[in-house]
């Protein structure tokens, strides 16, 4: 008896919760639209000439394109976005017409049509000229930033010191100017000023290979028998992009293996001592 009468109060109670349930939806679909999934807030930081970005709060970069290292960069003053992740992460999307060589991207309810090297498009159904065409930048189809954040309903931060682009998506208590904090390249003692030594000398943290020889961005390394790119210097550290490896002595099923003895990321980029590559020329 005592079940059933528990029973018979969780049941009540359900049907009370479930009867307030209705009223709420009720009540929701009985109100205005008022586009609640675009204030959903999500923020991405990028970097110009750095093909990492962050997204809300990550503690690292993930790449804005892993398959072409797309970065932005700046042309005539403007800068070219590699947009078409960066839109996805926003709950957008974005289509590549080849035929008409239209690029079309939808971010809530707004809608903007561009053609490569043209000027001309369309925004919600509009004719419009933007001030920059799209334009292909080493075989990827870049965007200018000023077309995807006026017309998108994203907010737009420049921090020019830092050479930083913050799109915000949604409502925001508050956006930061500085984002010296972002881009920190990854390593314990390269985060930081370089310590003296004991004879008074600072430690040696120039990108300098094995053999002596500088690197700098747009060398090829190697380090055992992967061979990479040189992205970006950051003191003593570099960043490179492993892409090929020595196919006589590496075959596909044992590369997993051989790059993490070599400490790389095949097909990916991670962070190394300079010391421990071989500029290749």
């Amino acid at each position: 008896m005592e079940k059933k009468q528990n029973v018979r109060r969780f049941t009540g109670w359900s049907q009370k919760v479930i009867a307030l349930g209705i009223i709420v939806m009720l009540s929701v679909s009985a109100m205005p639209e008022l586009g609640w999934a675009a204030a959903t807030p999500k923020s991405i930081i990028l970097k110009i000439d750095h093909s990492g970005m962050f997204v809300d709060d990550a503690e690292y970069s993930t790449l804005i394109d892993p398959s072409t290292y797309a970065a932005p960069t700046v042309i005539d003053n403007r800068v070219y976005l590699p947009v078409s992740n960066i839109i996805r992460e926003f709950g957008g999307s974005v289509q590549w017409a080849a035929s008409e060589k239209k690029i079309t991207i939808n971010l809530d309810k707004n809608k903007v049509v561009m053609y490569l090297n043209r000027r001309v498009g369309f925004v919600n159904g509009s004719k419009v000229t933007f001030d920059a065409a799209p334009k292909t930048i080493d075989g990827r189809t870049m965007v200018p930033l000023r077309v995807v954040s006026e017309n998108l309903g994203l907010k737009l931060v420049w921090d020019k010191n830092n050479q930083v682009i913050a799109l915000y998506h949604g409502k925001f208590s508050s956006i930061p100017s500085d984002y010296s904090e972002y881009f920190i390249p990854v390593g314990d003692e390269n985060d930081k000023p370089s310590a003296p030594s004991d004879n008074g000398s600072p430690s040696n943290n120039k990108p300098i290979d094995q053999n002596g020889k500088a690197v700098r961005a747009g060398d090829r390394v190697s380090v055992g028998f992967f061979y990479g790119e040189v992205k970006q210097v950051s003191g003593g550290r570099i960043l490179v992009y492993w892409d090929s490896k020595n196919e006589l002595f590496i075959s596909d099923e044992d590369v997993s293996f051989w790059a993490l003895a070599s400490g790389v990321r095949y097909k990916a980029s991670s962070w190394i001592d300079a010391d421990q590559v071989t500029v290749e020329r």
